[in-house]
C-alpha cells in the first residue's frame, strides 16, 4: 500500500510530483497514480512540497511540518561571497563559553544539511567540558607518539626500495615526529589538538552507508557558517579523525554507536583574533565542456 494519498477532488493533474519522482509517481493520461512505499520512496518529501493545491498527503509526515517558503527571503550575492570570503580556520578563542541555546541553534541548522540519498543519519557529539575535551587531546597525541614507530619503518622500507621521491614517501615523512612535537607543545602549555577551544564538535554516523564523509563535511560547514552569524569561529580538526580510526583507546573514550565512525571534527568558540582582510587564494582549475 502506498505511503501516498492524492485528493482527486485538489488533484488537477499538473504531474509535478511525478516530474520529480518518477520512481513514486506516474502520470497516466492526466491521472496521477502512486506507490510510495519503503525501497523507493527516500522521505524526502518534494512530493507535498511541490503540490500547488495541497493534494498530496503522506503518510510518514505530518502536514504542519511542512511550512510555507518566504520567497521574500533573499541574500545579496556580492555580499554573501564576502560573507565566504571572510571565514577564516581559528585556533585562538577567548575564554568564554558559548551558550547552550546558541548550540542549539548550530544544530538546528546542521538538520537542514544535505546527505545523500537522503539518509539524513549524520550524529553530533558536542563537548563543552574542559577536562573532557583535554583528554581527548590527550589521547590524541598518545596515538601520534604510538604511530610514530611504524612510520619510521616505513621510511626506512621506502628508502631501501629507492622510492625517497615517491609521493608515498613525501607523505610519510611529513608525519615522521609529529608525535614528539606535540608532546613538546603539551609540555609547554599549549593544547597542539584542539586549541583549549571552549566546543568540540565530532560528527559520526553509520559507516556503510550513503556517501558519509560527504554528509559529516555538509553538516559541519553549515554549522561553520551559521556559528559565524552568531559571532563564533570553528576550525577543522583531522587529527582526531584519524586518531579515532585506528586508535582503540580513544575509539572507547568517544564510546560511538556500533559501526559508526568520526566523519568529521570541528572546534568552535569566539574568536580571540580579528582577521582585518581576505587572504589570497588561488584561482580555481575549472574545466568548461
Amino acid at each position: 500500500m502506498s505511503w501516498v494519498v492524492i485528493d482527486e477532488e485538489k488533484c488537477t493533474g499538473c504531474a509535478l510530483c511525478a516530474t520529480r519522482c518518477p520512481r513514486c509517481f506516474t502520470d497516466k493520461e492526466g491521472i496521477i497514480l502512486t506507490d510510495a512505499q519503503e525501497g523507493n520512496c527516500i522521505l524526502c518529501g518534494h512530493c507535498v512540497s511541490l503540490c500547488p493545491t495541497e493534494a498530496i498527503t503522506h503518510a510518514q509526515f505530518k502536514r504542519e511540518d511542512f511550512v510555507e517558503i518566504d520567497r521574500g527571503v533573499n541574500f545579496e550575492t556580492g555580499r554573501f561571497l564576502e560573507f565566504l570570503k571572510e571565514r577564516r580556520s581559528h585556533r585562538h578563542f577567548l575564554d568564554k563559553k558559548v551558550a547552550r541555546q546558541d548550540l542549539e541553534t548550530l544544530m538546528e541548522a546542521c538538520r537542514w544539511a544535505p546527505t545523500g540519498s537522503n539518509v539524513q543519519n549524520v550524529e553530533v557529539i558536542i563537548y563543552t567540558n574542559p577536562e573532557k575535551i583535554s583528554k581527548l587531546s590527550d589521547l590524541t597525541i598518545d596515538y601520534f607518539v604510538w604511530i610514530g614507530e611504524r612510520v619510521r619503518k616505513k621510511i626506512a622500507r621506502l628508502e631501501a626500495e629507492g622510492q625517497q621521491d615517491a609521493l608515498d614517501y613525501q607523505m610519510t615523512f611529513r608525519a615522521l615526529g609529529l608525535g614528539e612535537r606535540m608532546i613538546q607543545d603539551r609540555e609547554s602549555g599549549r593544547d597542539p589538538i584542539f586549541h583549549k577551544a571552549p566546543v568540540l564538535m565530532i560528527f559520526h554516523s553509520v559507516s556503510p552507508t550513503s556517501a558519509p564523509k560527504d554528509n559529516a563535511v555538509l553538516a559541519a560547514h553549515t554549522v561553520a557558517l551559521t556559528a559565524r552569524t552568531l559571532g563564533l569561529e570553528s576550525c577543522y580538526i583531522g587529527l582526531l579523525e584519524v586518531a579515532a580510526e585506528y586508535y582503540p583507546p580513544l575509539r572507547e573514550e568517544l564510546n560511538l554507536p556500533q559501526e559508526h565512525k568520526v566523519f568529521d571534527t570541528m572546534i568552535l568558540g569566539y574568536p580571540k583574533l580579528k582577521f582585518l582582510k581576505t587572504v589570497p587564494r588561488r584561482p580555481i582549475k575549472v574545466r568548461w565542456e
